[in-house]
């Protein structure tokens, strides 16, 4: 199916995208490469998150999260290589990535409970 067909009804995935650096970040500092590379072996079929040019989606909304105040990040200086930067959630991305966790939980009690009715169990 179209990707449409899915942001059309809800399930926008620049939302994913957000609930999952978010996920990441709550288990360790990552630099951007990283967090695409985890997100690719994830979702590998998940609408590239790096894009065509390698440099799309996936850190556009890294710049978002950061403009939200939800993560920031650093220069990390590397001898063998360039510099990287490297992403951590602030307090408030913590509280945020909590509350989310907790919407999704309520939002798969109720898929369940619409799957089921669609396959005639009670519910």
């Amino acid at each position: 199916m179209e990707d449409r067909f899915f942001v059309r009804r809800g399930f926008a995935p620049g939302f994913w995208l957000k609930a999952w650096i978010l996920i990441l970040l709550g288990k360790e500092e990552l630099h951007g490469y990283e967090i695409m590379n985890k997100l690719e072996e994830i979702f590998p079929n998940f609408m590239n998150c790096k894009g065509p040019s390698r440099m799309g989606r996936g850190y556009k909304i890294l710049r978002v999260l950061e403009m939200e105040g939800l993560i920031s990040s650093r220069w990390e200086m590397d001898e063998e290589g360039p510099a990287r930067r490297v992403y951590k959630l602030t307090e408030e991305g913590e509280k945020f990535r909590r509350e989310l966790i907790k919407e999704i939980e309520k939002n798969i009690e109720f898929l369940n409970k619409f799957i089921n009715f669609t396959k005639g169990k009670e519910v």
